[in-house]
């Protein structure tokens, strides 16, 4: 399994207004805002598994990229089971609650984007 789940896709129009309206609704907070990228996150880790989102757009080309970061505490609790990047998609034990709530989120921009869904 990868760490990171990645998509990428063609976008025609602004993207931005609604990544950040899809963010404002699912709890997502901007890390980092830059004219052509933002890397968003969900949770600090206390109870549930940080979840990120990395977006960039080049021209009309969108990359995505999402995961959830495995906190320290989480990984020694889990003898190092657990790696510090988990993707998103189904599949597997490890972290399933985590990547079911991101992979639902992120489901919900993809499909405001007219994308297909990451299974």
């Amino acid at each position: 399994m990868a760490n990171r789940t990645t998509v990428t896709f063609t976008h025609e129009g602004e993207l931005w207004p609604l990544v950040d309206q899809w963010a404002t609704q699912n709890g997502f907070r901007s890390v980092t805002t830059q004219e052509s990228a933002r890397l968003l996150q969900k949770g600090s880790g206390f109870f549930v598994a940080p979840m990120m989102v990395d977006m960039e757009l080049d021209n009309n080309q969108v990359r995505l990229e999402a995961w959830i970061q495995v906190g320290l505490l989480a990984r020694i609790l889990s003898l190092f089971i657990l790696p510090g990047e988990m993707s998103i998609e189904s599949g597997g034990v490890r972290a399933a609650l985590p990547r079911s709530i991101a992979r639902k989120a992120v489901n919900n921009l993809l499909a405001s984007l007219n994308q297909p869904p990451i299974p």
